[in-house]
């Protein structure tokens, strides 16, 4: 939105706001009193027109979809009374109505019912689909967005509203149509980015069942689940009456054309007279006089929209309550979101409440690169692709100039992007002497910025970091606005849940910040956190929770290096320092001009110690994946609720600001097992579909190329009367009709009254003419075109355009190859080489006739040239009457005219035979470009079976991220036990072992799919490998989404509860035994027992329900929390508040010695900033 929006303002003149009704995808939407006092509603649409930046994408969309419907006058069509352009901000003015139908289901399931009435809801629906009739009949639209929350109630009856996707079908675009789409309702056409006439029939049936049941046809909980449902899937229909189950089958065809004719019969057909079994209502053929229209009067033959009874009918529930007349919401009630792409699952009241919000992870450093990938992978495997999930934001920063490098090479679930990468260099000194050295040296010795190495590394100085930060700090400041925006942008959290299948719990950014206190990169933190408060400040009045966890090294071990100890000591320092409300933290950024910063208070509202046992990789793993299973069900699971809840208490007395948290988790990664062997079998496809051989469907092929060769055009007389259809331009005509003129035109000369012209001059000139009009032969490529006939450039013209048309048809022709399984490219490529043979034969064929015709032609040329000679002969001599010489005129005439004729024939022959040259060598073009494709796609098939390259060895985490990464993250660790099917212990292993168990059939079923929801809305494969993009974004990314969706509905979910169980009972264990050892292990690394609180998230499953009751029995003190969806995860949380200072300071004990020897010059000091001479010790 362009402004912050209050009540009693007038965004238009005499329009005063009263209240917010809803937000959505588009925009939003007021309350307002226009003038005269009436009620209206008022739509502001996000983006402005004016942009220049692709910030009017929503706005552009809505007013072309404005544009459409402004001039639709219907009484089922809401009206639009206004539309306004206000400084770029879309601004629409609408009739105001009650309700939508979605209100009215969850009325009536609130009130006992599982949804609307059947009467009374095909009542509700016949105004609807008269609506929608009127649009496709009287202005060839389709609304394209049908749902309930779109089909309002007005005085009781139904009005179609919100028109932001309306599209004229033969204007229907072939790209962009699934923008804004609610995958819920959206018909399989337009998954392959087309519409029919029949579309918005399929969404209303959808809708249908919907408000009758309260369940959908199709349970997808994210877009890759309904498009597979919605494409390849039949529709559950076993919750409707028996006798409503064939009727919304036809309309939920998969292929428009066998739908009803119209929305109006559909809904017509539902409610013709039956026994009372087919209604969930009072009855099944409505009750007259009792409120309920009567179906069977729908019927009537001949009725129009003027016919319909327009009088409100009083609609009552049993028990003669009204319900459906209700007034409009009351203004203290929450805001309805209009845009119901989070409600992916039953619209019954759920029992999970949201979980999702923008969110901003940020990763300071080599360890919080680690922390963002680790995490990357844990909500990969939760959640899908998190690039789908843009309410979540990765940004790594750090001042090592290999970031990119090290961030981007890892493998794909676990790998950031380059836009997630932020780097803040150092520069060399001399930078910082011609700029801003004054303002540097009020809190960095001279001795720290000097000594800044030619590797612009900070080399473990949190100075130098600090400085990098500060350097940096108005394009971090930019660029973190724009990831705030980005994250809680209505349109992200919409699509998020469309990705996830989660509800949104609050639009109010939260921020994680991962760093190391023991490098130098960490020297940024404070700051990072004070600029991070700044702009939420800036951008919500809300409370928005920023949480930091620091990477506390291995203080105890003795391995642990002095440099880390010292750097780990000053962090907790500062941090303490500036918890303090008394003390002010002031910062100057940006040179004189630049902003100055003051604050009070740590900008994190919870710090948490990430401390490790010893400083081994395995430690380090155990760390790394405990933080991050920790932050992945924060983020995914009602415990980031409770997590909130438990940070916001206030510090007590005696209390250090410093938190602590343990986890232990029970992890089938099913997510990243199906996309593990998604790649697999991806992989196996692309090899499939690149391999050079005939496909398995012979039939198809011979019955491909046999409809080219058939074809009576190709034959050579049918091409060579293309070819002088082609030729003919203008008043001028072919090459014929110029002959034929020309002859005519020496006859003249011949018959002419008068003295005739000499003979040898006339017959010389003729022969010239000749050469310049038909030539004396033939020409060829090599051919100098000045020596060219003008009749050879006519037909070498049409010769190119025809034969370059019937290339394009034999690409179209051959097409359909492409979409068979199997060997795609071979397909193609044997059907071109099996035409290039026909092609070459034609030709062979065409030659050998033009040859004949040459023959001919060198023996009228002969002839031509001796009548020629003859004229010359009798030139300038005397003859009564002229005889002689007007003989040899009219002789060397005639033998032009045939000269002429024959060259003709030989010239269209010759055209023919280089028409087949001209397509063969086209469709080897086509074989050329098929070999192209071939080489784009195993350059993909390598990309995909080696992507990874080994990482350096960073200088503040023991471990490095290397080839195996995926492995490690998935290995079984002192907090987590990984749970594999059939025992493995790898997930490539276990990967291959799903991908074994795919029957042929599937991949058959897949490829279709395939075919479907990624080839043929992007144009085809071979048009995919020819265009100039990123294939791994634009086809490998979308072909393994959706590949794990497939996979998604053959592998079953392994509840992890009852793998608990069952391996307790194998092993003979207790399984209130195992719960405690669980909660044990799950201890803080830092901090007493007795002040955590343990959280247990269990699947919210029959299994689940019956391991909670052990679990409240084993560990009586532990809170419980469901999770609806996740029967693949168990963990115990064991969170600490508040560590007591002298927690803190035993933690740090080791680090004492090595901190105050560092002090001793401010070349080794540890600190991040000098100008505050005296810390606030951690224990006094």
């Amino acid at each position: 939105m362009n402004w912050l929006r209050e009540p009693d303002t007038e965004p238009l003149p005499g329009y005063r706001l009263i209240e917010p009704i809803g937000t959505g995808g588009f925009g939003e939407v007021w309350k307002c009193v226009a003038p005269g006092g009436i009620h209206k509603a008022i739509k502001f649409v996000y983006g402005n027109l004016n942009a220049l930046d692709g910030d009017d994408a929503r706005a552009v969309q809505e007013m072309k979809a404005l544009e459409r419907v402004k001039q639709v006058r219907h009484p089922f069509v809401l009206s639009i009374e206004q539309i306004q352009d206000v400084g770029g901000e879309l601004v629409i003015v609408m009739e105001l109505a009650d309700k939508n139908l979605h209100e009215c289901l969850v009325e009536y399931q609130q009130a006992g019912r599982p949804g609307v009435p059947r009467d009374i809801l095909l009542g509700f629906l016949d105004d609807a689909a008269v609506g929608l009739d009127h649009l496709i009949e009287k202005h060839n639209l389709q609304h394209l967005d049908v749902k309930p929350r779109n089909l309002f109630t007005v005085a009781d009856r139904v009005k179609v509203a919100d028109f932001g996707l309306v599209k004229q079908l033969e204007r229907s675009s072939a790209s962009g149509l699934m923008g804004g789409v609610t995958p819920i309702y959206a018909a399989p056409e337009t998954f392959q980015n087309k519409i029919s006439k029949h579309s918005d029939q399929y969404s209303l049936a959808i809708v249908y069942v919907e408000l009758l049941t309260g369940k959908r046809p199709f349970p997808g909980k994210n877009i890759r689940q309904l498009a597979l449902q919605h494409m390849t899937e039949p529709p559950d229909l076993s919750m409707l009456p028996e006798a409503d189950r064939p009727i919304l089958a036809r309309a939920l065809a998969k292929n428009p054309d066998e739908r009803f004719p119209s929305c109006t019969a559909f809904i017509r057909a539902l409610g013709v007279p039956r026994d009372g079994t087919g209604s969930s209502g009072s009855g099944g053929s409505g009750v007259p006089g009792g409120g309920v229209r009567e179906p069977a009067a729908w019927a009537k033959a001949g009725r129009t929209v003027h016919d319909v009874d327009l009088t409100p009918p009083a609609y009552a529930a049993a028990g003669g309550v009204a319900v459906m007349a209700g007034p409009a919401r009351p203004s203290a009630g929450p805001h309805v979101e209009i845009d119901e792409h989070h409600l992916l699952g039953s619209t019954a009241v759920q029992k999970e409440t949201g979980v999702l919000r923008p969110t901003v992870l940020i990763g300071i450093g080599s360890f919080g690169r680690r922390a963002l990938q680790e995490l990357r992978c844990r909500l990969t495997d939760r959640v899908g692709d998190v690039v789908q999930v843009p309410c979540f934001r990765f940004l790594y920063v750090d001042c090592d100039p290999d970031a990119m490098e090290k961030a981007v090479s890892a493998p794909p679930d676990v790998a950031l992007a380059q836009d997630e990468v932020f780097q803040v260099p150092l520069q060399p000194v001399t930078q910082y002497r011609r700029r801003q050295l004054d303002q540097i040296l009020d809190w960095l010795p001279r001795e720290k910025l000097y000594s800044i190495p030619r590797s612009l590394h900070a080399g473990g100085s949190r100075a130098l970091g600090r400085l990098a930060f500060c350097d940096n700090y108005l394009r971090f400041v930019t660029r973190l606005r724009r990831e705030f925006q980005i994250a809680s942008h209505p349109e992200s959290l919409a699509q998020s849940a469309d990705q996830t299948g989660l509800t949104v719990r609050d639009n109010t950014p939260q921020v994680y910040v991962f760093a190391s206190g023991s490098g130098g990169s960490g020297g940024m933190l404070i700051d990072l956190g004070y600029a991070v408060r700044r702009v939420l400040g800036r951008m919500t009045a809300a409370p928005a929770p920023v949480t930091a966890f620091v990477y506390a090294a291995a203080p105890t071990d003795p391995n642990t290096g002095d440099g880390e100890l010292a750097n780990l000591y000053a962090t907790v320092t500062e941090l303490n320092h500036y918890a303090d409300p008394d003390v002010a933290f002031v910062a100057h950024y940006g040179g004189p001009e630049g902003p100055r910063v003051e604050n009070r208070g740590l900008p994190f509202t919870s710090t948490y110690l990430l401390p490790m046992p010893e400083r081994t990789a395995g430690a380090f793993r155990d760390c790394v994946s405990h933080l991050a299973g920790y932050v992945s069900h924060d983020l995914t699971t009602p415990l980031g609720a409770a997590l909130e809840q438990a940070r916001a208490q206030p510090v007590g007395f005696n209390r250090s600001p410093f938190r602590s948290f343990g986890t232990y988790g029970v992890w089938f990664p099913r997510g990243l097992l199906l996309r593990s062997a998604a790649q697999k079998i991806c992989t196996a496809l692309l090899k499939e579909w690149t391999t050079d051989a005939p496909p398995a469907d012979a039939e198809a092929l011979k019955q491909v190329v046999a409809e080219a060769v058939d074809d009576p055009r190709l034959k050579p007389d049918a091409v060579r009367q293309q070819i002088e259809a082609d030729a003919v331009r203008g008043a001028d005509g072919g090459p014929a009709d110029q002959i034929e003129r020309w002859l005519t035109g020496l006859e003249g000369q011949i018959n002419a009254t008068g003295r005739r012209p000499d003979a040898g001059a006339w017959s010389r000139a003729v022969w010239e003419q000749a050469r310049d009009l038909i030539g004396t032969r033939p020409t060829g490529e090599q051919d100098s075109t000045v020596r060219r006939s003008r009749t050879a450039k006519l037909l070498e013209d049409a010769v190119k355009r025809v034969a370059e048309a019937w290339g394009n048809e034999f690409a179209e022709v051959v097409r359909p190859l492409e979409q068979l399984p199997g060997h795609r490219l071979g397909a193609i490529g044997t059907a071109l080489t099996r035409l290039i043979a026909v092609c070459t034969e034609w030709g062979d064929a065409a030659a050998a006739r033009a040859a004949q015709f040459a023959a001919k032609a060198r023996q009228a040329k002969s002839d031509v040239q001796s009548a020629h000679d003859v004229c010359q002969a009798g030139s300038g001599t005397f003859s009564f009457f002229g005889g002689r010489t007007g003989r040899s005129m009219r002789h060397f005439l005639d033998q032009i005219r045939a000269f002429a004729r024959v060259r003709l024939q030989e010239d269209l022959t010759d055209a023919t035979a280089k028409f087949y040259r001209a397509l063969r060598a086209r469709l080897e073009d086509q074989l050329r470009e098929l070999a192209y494709c071939r080489t784009r796609l195993d350059m993909l098939v390598r990309a995909l079976e080696c992507p990874l390259a080994n990482l350096p060895v960073s200088s503040d985490t023991p471990v490095s991220l290397s080839e195996d990464a995926l492995q490690q993250t998935l290995h079984p660790t002192n907090t987590l036990n990984v749970v594999l099917p059939a025992g493995d212990t790898h997930i490539e292993r276990s990967a291959a072992r799903v991908v074994k168990g795919v029957k042929p059939a599937d991949v058959v079923r897949l490829e279709v799919a395939l075919q479907k929801l990624v080839l043929e809305p992007r144009g085809g494969l071979t048009a995919l490998c020819r265009m100039n993009a990123d294939m791994s974004r634009t086809l490998i990314g979308p072909m393994v989404e959706q590949t794990t969706a497939f996979l998604g509905d053959l592998l079953p979910v392994t509840d992890v509860t009852e793998v608990e169980v069952s391996a307790a009972r194998a092993r003979k264990v207790d399984v209130a035994a195992r719960i405690q050892n669980y909660h044990t292990r799950s201890a803080p690394p830092c901090g007493a027992a007795a002040d955590t609180q343990t959280y247990v998230l269990v699947p919210d499953s029959e299994s689940g329900k019956a391991f909670t009751r052990v679990i409240q029995k084993a560990v009586p003190e532990a809170l419980t929390i469901p999770v609806n969806g996740a029967a693949t995860d168990l963990m115990f949380c064991r969170e600490h508040g508040s560590l007591r200072a002298d927690e803190v300071a035993a933690l740090l004990s080791g680090c004492l010695p090595a901190y105050y020897q560092s002090l001793a010059t401010p070349h080794t000091a540890p600190h991040a900033r000098f100008d505050v001479t005296e810390w606030m010790p951690l224990s006094e």
